[in-house]
C-alpha cells in the first residue's frame, strides 16, 4: 500500500506498518506553565473559587486521612473470572499506590516535566498512575487503548514520552508487542511497562515492579522527592488526532482540569429551581462509559470525583447492561455519556429495568448537539435532570444548557462562570479558567494561550454570534469531523483512494439522529457495476493502520464529485446534499453546474 507521500509501506501480519520513511512529527519542546497567566487574571479566578492552591494529589491525601475506607473507585473488569470482575479501591489504598507508583517512576528516572504515556483501559491503575505522575510533577500523556501503531508512534514521538505503560493485550490487539516493535524508533523512550505478560517483550513488569515493590519505603519514596507539583504546572498533554499527517495536542494543568467542576458548583449556587434547592450528596458518585484517556472520561471519573471526596465508577469494556448494573449497585447520582452511548443505555433500560433511583443528573453532548428527542427520552425514562453540554479538548467543559425543572435544555447553552467566547471568521475562540494553557497543531511548535494571544485558543469549531454569555456551535471548522474523536479526514481520503475499486473519494461529516456527528465516505467507484461496500472499505482502512473509532460509518456511491470552475472539491455542497438526502432518493451527488460555485 502507499502512504500520503506515495512511498510504499510494508505491513506485517499484525497490521504494524513500517513508516521508516515517513517524516516524524515535530517534538513539542519546553512546555509553558500557569505562570504565564497574568497575575490579576489568576487572582480573580482564585478569588472566585475556580482555581485553587492545592491539587488532586491533596484531595486524595485529605480524604484518605478523613475517610480511609471510602471507595475512591469501583468498577467492572470484563476479562477477569466471573467472581473477580467487581473491583473497589479505597482512598487509603489509592493513597498508598499513588506514592508507591510515584516512587517507582522516580526510580526509572522520571522527574518534573517528563512525559509519561498511558495506553490503558478504564482500570484503577491508570488513575493511580496519573496521580503518581502529578505527585512528582510529571506530565500524563493519555493514549486511547484502541490506537494502532502509526498513531501511537506519532503520539510518542510528538510528546517524547520517557515511559509508556500498556496492557500486554487489549481487545485482541497486542499492545505490548506493538510498542516493542516501535521502540527502536523512539530513542527517548527509557522504559516500556506492561500490565500482564511483560516477559514476552522484555518490558518492565508492572505487577512486580510497581504493584508489589514497596518503593515508597526506599530512597525514592522520601517525602522530599514526592512533593506534589503545584496545580499551575503542566499536568496533562492531551492528543487531538485528525489534522492531517501530524497530530495536535493541548496542555492542561491541575487547575484547568479542576475549573470545570468549580464552575458548575458556582453556577448551581445561582440557580433558583426546585432541583437546585436539594443539596447534592456529601460524597457524590460519578460514572461515565467514556475512556479515561479522553478528557471527558478523565474529568468525570477521576478528577472531579476525587476533588469532591466522592467515588468514580469505571467499566473497562463497554456493555450498556453492565454499566446500568454499576449505576444501580454503586448508587451513582450523576452520569455523563455521549448521545450515542445514552441511546444504548435507554434501549438497555427498557429491555431490563434497573433501580436507578439514586440517579439525579444526566449530562450529554460534547462537541456536537444532542437531538432534542433524545433529551426528552432521557428525562422521561430516567426521571432525572438532563443537561446538554458543549466542550472541547481546548476548553474542557465550556457551556451548559439551562431551563426550568428536569428539562434543563432547549434554551441554548450558557458559558460557565469565568469562560469567555468570541467568534472570528466563523471560528470559535475561548479563554477562561478551564481553557488549556497551550495548543500544538500541524507539526508546529507549542502556542501558549497567554503569549501573544491574551489567553484565547481556537477550538476548531464553527460558531455564530449569540446572546452575551452564550455559545452557539454549528459544526466543525475546516477539515475536522467527529463526535468523541476528531477524525483524520486527510488520512481517510488517502486510504480510500488507495482501494483498487475507488476512483475518487471525499470524507465529510453528517449528523446522525442518535449518534451525533459521524464521518461519511462519498465514493466514485472505479467501475460503476462493481462498487465497493462499506464493510470492505472499513476493513481496507483498518489494514492501513487507521484506528477503528475513526472509520466512516456511512457510504454514499456517486458518479462524480462536485467541483468548482477551478477543479476544487466543494465539500459544502456534499454536506448540504447529505443533509437533504432521504431513503429512496437518487444517490448522485450534485455537480458544479447544478450548484454554481461561489465567486
Amino acid at each position: 500500500m502507499t502512504n500520503a507521500t506515495g512511498i510504499a509501506d510494508k505491513t506485517n501480519a499484525r497490521g504494524i506498518a513500517d513508516h521508516t520513511h515517513t517524516p516524524a512529527p515535530r517534538a513539542l519542546g519546553p512546555l509553558p506553565d500557569g505562570s504565564g497567566v497574568p497575575a490579576p487574571v489568576a487572582d480573580r479566578w482564585r478569588a472566585a473559587g475556580l482555581w485553587r492552591a492545592g491539587g488532586f494529589v491533596h484531595d486524595v491525601l485529605r480524604t484518605a486521612a478523613a475517610a480511609p475506607d471510602r471507595p475512591a473507585f469501583t468498577g467492572h473488569r470484563a476479562h477477569l473470572p466471573a467472581g473477580r470482575r467487581s473491583v473497589t479501591v479505597s482512598y487509603a489504598r489509592l493513597a498508598l499506590y499513588m506514592d508507591r507508583f510515584a516512587a517507582a517512576l522516580r526510580s526509572l528516572g522520571i522527574g518534573a516535566g517528563d512525559p509519561v504515556a498511558l495506553q490503558l483501559p478504564n482500570w484503577w491503575e491508570a488513575a493511580a498512575l496519573a496521580l503518581a505522575c502529578w505527585r512528582i510533577g510529571a506530565v500524563v500523556v493519555p493514549v486511547l487503548p484502541g490506537v494502532r501503531a502509526p498513531d501511537l508512534e506519532r503520539v510518542l514521538t510528538a510528546a517524547q514520552a520517557r515511559v509508556c505503560v500498556v496492557p500486554d493485550r487489549w481487545e485482541e490487539y497486542g499492545n505490548a508487542e506493538v510498542l516493542a516493535q516501535l521502540a527502536h524508533r523512539l530513542p527517548w523512550l527509557r522504559r516500556r511497562v506492561v500490565i500482564g505478560d511483560a516477559a514476552a517483550t522484555g518490558a518492565v513488569d508492572f505487577g512486580t515492579y510497581f504493584l508489589r515493590t514497596a518503593h515508597e519505603r526506599g530512597p525514592h519514596g522520601r517525602e522530599s522527592s514526592l512533593s506534589p507539583a503545584g496545580p499551575d504546572r503542566p499536568a496533562l498533554l492531551l492528543n487531538v488526532m485528525g489534522m492531517g499527517e501530524d497530530h495536535g495536542a493541548v496542555l492542561h494543568t491541575g487547575n484547568t482540569l479542576y475549573a470545570g467542576l468549580a464552575a458548575q458548583r458556582a453556577e448551581a449556587a445561582t440557580e433558583d429551581t426546585e432541583e437546585a434547592a436539594v443539596p447534592p450528596p456529601a460524597n457524590p458518585v460519578f460514572a461515565s462509559p467514556l475512556p479515561l484517556t479522553s478528557l471527558a472520561g478523565l474529568l468525570y471519573t477521576v478528577c472531579w470525583p476525587l476533588a469532591s471526596g466522592g467515588t468514580g465508577v469505571l467499566q473497562d469494556g463497554w456493555d450498556p447492561r453492565v454499566f446500568l448494573g454499576l449505576v444501580e449497585s454503586a448508587r451513582v447520582d450523576r452520569v455523563y455519556a455521549t448521545p450515542a452511548l445514552w441511546a444504548e443505555l435507554l434501549a438497555a433500560q427498557r429491555q431490563e429495568r434497573r433501580d436507578l433511583s439514586g440517579l439525579r443528573y444526566a449530562l450529554t453532548g460534547g462537541r456536537v448537539e444532542t437531538p432534542e428527542a433524545l433529551l426528552d427520552e432521557l428525562s422521561g425514562e430516567f426521571d432525572v435532570r438532563v443537561r446538554s453540554a458543549w466542550g472541547s479538548p481546548e476548553a474542557g467543559l465550556g457551556a451548559l444548557s439551562y431551563g426550568s425543572g428536569k428539562r434543563s435544555y432547549g434554551s441554548g447553552k450558557r458559558l460557565l462562570p469565568g469562560v469567555e467566547a468570541t467568534v472570528s471568521g466563523g471560528r470559535l475562540r475561548v479563554r477562561g479558567p478551564s481553557v488549556a494553557l497551550a495548543a500544538w497543531r500541524h507539526g508546529e511548535g507549542v502556542e501558549g494561550a497567554w503569549g501573544t494571544a491574551e489567553g484565547w485558543l481556537d477550538t476548531g469549531d464553527a460558531a455564530v454570534p449569540g446572546r452575551p454569555g452564550e455559545v452557539t456551535v454549528v459544526g466543525r471548522a475546516g477539515e475536522r469531523t467527529g463526535g468523541l474523536f476528531v477524525v483524520p479526514v486527510d488520512e481517510l481520503e488517502v486510504g480510500l483512494r488507495a482501494h483498487p475499486r475507488v476512483r475518487e473519494a471525499a470524507v465529510v461529516e453528517y449528523t446522525d439522529a442518535t449518534y451525533g456527528e459521524m464521518p461519511c465516505a462519498v465514493v466514485v467507484p472505479a467501475l460503476q457495476e462493481e462498487p465497493p461496500g462499506l464493510v470492505e472499505l472499513r476493513d481496507h482502512l483498518a489494514r492501513r493502520g487507521l484506528t477503528e473509532a475513526f472509520l466512516p460509518t456511512r457510504l454514499e456511491l456517486v458518479g462524480s464529485l462536485p467541483r468548482d470552475a477551478r477543479g476544487e472539491l466543494r465539500k459544502e455542497v456534499l454536506r448540504t446534499w447529505l443533509t437533504r438526502l432521504r431513503p429512496g432518493t437518487p444517490r448522485r451527488a450534485p455537480t458544479a453546474p447544478e450548484d454554481p460555485p461561489h465567486e
